[in-house]
């Protein structure tokens, strides 16, 4: 026996319901009690203890007996969206086992959905099932009126809910244009997008880092190793505090670190690769620069980024094959009784093509030739700066950017007027998104150059140095990229397994 009480009173509690008349104990209907509240904003749980108890006195006056483990509560869990109801699959598993008497609140926190209902009803012909409802009585769902008294009742629900949620994407679509902060407070902002000093100073950091070349790998090992700053939510215990690379590039492409407010109703949930779509200025303290927030992006998103997030080879990719021209790929094999392992970058084999395969090279006489024509090529004097037209080009693609997105904004204004057809909207939508990504292409270009910033470009010696004893694989892949072109091995059959520099073609930019 279990014990539960709902409004002062306390009542005895078993497994199964109590009989119906001309029925006996053995084919008793089990009572089972479901709760649900769609969203819960603090947390505590109020409105499912208050469905509990009004369900409590439900089965009270109607001399029913519910077992504290046959009550199945989902909070702040909602029926009309694709959201998983653990305890409402748990419910359905018990009424398969037999008669049923479920009580609820209300029929829509049942379901909410027409397909819901049916999904219930197909359960009728071999397990009887009779609701009970706080609030607009009980049916029967054996029999044809229940079924017809249900069926109204979700359709209801359903129009309800369509309704409910046009309303809030109307409101969340007003916020964004205002540049209201969204949603509970994120890394670097505390609720209502208030600044944390201390962590603003992280992903000040940790832009930095990416914008010189470093990889969204190196930047996470500096965060774990060196920051002494927990990941996001370390402190509600719901993580162990360790930084992931996913992690650091949803902060980096976000919106909201240079003070922009993002808005993609169409994406049901997590980011895109290189962030949700920006709609204009937010209307809290931004971190770093809008111009910035579009760099990364575009060096996130760019078809010729090589600083890869997984790469731990100074070449992958980087070097290409001089037969199909994709990039080469690190491996390793076995030679000789001392199983020494040889490193190799070589072209995969990829089924139905081919041209792909069969060239393979010395890894560390690969990585020797090339390193010692880079750190020549840094110890030149006679680079170009190109700051003066860098600092040009990034203002004129920022402009071709802020242009496209004013477009944009344009026209969803017209096509809500009335002024455009679908099509007219379409066309131009597209071509506006088109300029943002020629814009963001460009940017990605440029970025490499500031892989260079900081170097003692002309001293050899120190450069050597820095080469061999300072700079990171991931530094060193993103000055390559800065600097290489391109970077091409020739096959050789004759060379077998040693190592011909003559196979290397290498060309800089200019």
């Amino acid at each position: 026996m279990t014990h539960l009480s709902s409004g002062g009173v306390e009542m005895t509690m078993s497994v199964l319901g109590r009989p119906r008349t001309g029925e006996t104990a053995a084919v008793a209907d089990q009572v089972l009690v479901y709760l649900r509240i769609s969203e819960d904003r603090t947390g505590e749980e109020a409105g499912v203890e208050r469905q509990r108890d009004d369900c409590l006195a439900l089965c009270g006056r109607l001399g029913l007996d519910v077992a504290a483990e046959d009550v199945f509560m989902d909070n702040d869990t909602s029926a009309y969206l694709n959201k998983k109801r653990p305890e409402f699959e748990k419910l359905l598993a018990r009424v398969r086992q037999g008669p049923s008497r479920v009580v609820v609140w209300h029929v829509d926190r049942l379901y909410r959905r027409p397909r819901e209902l049916e999904d219930l009803i197909d359960l009728v012909e071999s397990h009887p099932i009779r609701i009970e409802a706080v609030m607009g009585g009980a049916f029967d769902l054996n029999t044809h009126e229940g079924r017809l008294m249900a069926r109204q009742l979700v359709a209801m629900a359903a129009y309800e809910s369509g309704h409910k949620a046009d309303r809030i994407r109307r409101v969340n679509r007003q916020k964004a244009e205002r540049g209201d902060w969204h949603g509970a407070a994120k890394f670097g902002y505390g609720t209502g997008g208030v600044l944390i000093p201390e962590q603003a100073t992280v992903i000040r950091e940790m832009a930095d880092r990416f914008l010189a070349g470093q990889s969204l790998r190196s930047i996470t090992a500096w965060l774990n190793k060196e920051s002494g700053f927990p990941a996001p939510q370390a402190h509600t215990g719901k993580t162990l505090g360790v930084w992931h690379a996913t992690t650091v590039k949803s902060i980096l492409v976000s919106a909201r670190i240079s003070g922009q407010r993002a808005y993609e109703p169409a994406r049901k949930a997590g980011d895109a690769p290189a962030g949700r779509e920006i709609l204009g200025p937010g209307n809290w303290e931004a971190i770093i620069t809008p111009e910035e927030t579009t760099r990364i992006r575009a060096m996130l998103s760019h078809p010729d980024r090589r600083v890869g997030a997984s790469s731990i080879n100074l070449l992958s990719a980087i070097a290409t094959c001089g037969k199909c021209g994709s990039g080469l790929v690190s491996g390793k094999n076995r030679r000789g009784p001392s199983d020494a392992k040889r490193r190799y970058y070589r072209c995969m084999p990829v089924p139905g093509h081919p041209e792909r395969g069969g060239l393979s090279v010395s890894a560390s006489g690969l990585e020797a030739v090339v390193s010692e024509a880079v750190i020549a090529r840094l110890a030149a004097t006679t680079l170009p700066s190109d700051e003066g037209r860098t600092g040009g080009a990034v203002a004129e693609a920022m402009e071709r950017i802020i242009a496209a997105r004013h477009r944009m904004e344009d026209l969803a204004r017209d096509y809500g007027a009335g002024l455009l057809a679908r099509s007219e909207y379409h066309a131009g939508r597209v071509a506006a998104q088109n300029a943002v990504r020629d814009a963001e292409t460009s940017l990605g270009t440029l970025n490499r150059g500031d892989a260079l910033k900081g170097l003692p470009i002309g001293d050899e010696a120190a450069l050597r140095q820095d080469w061999e004893e300072e700079w990171t694989i991931g530094q060193k892949r993103a000055i390559l990229s800065a600097l290489i072109d391109t970077l091409v091995v020739r096959p050789d059959p004759k060379s077998g397994s040693r190592f011909r520099p003559q196979r290397v073609q290498m060309t800089f930019k200019a």
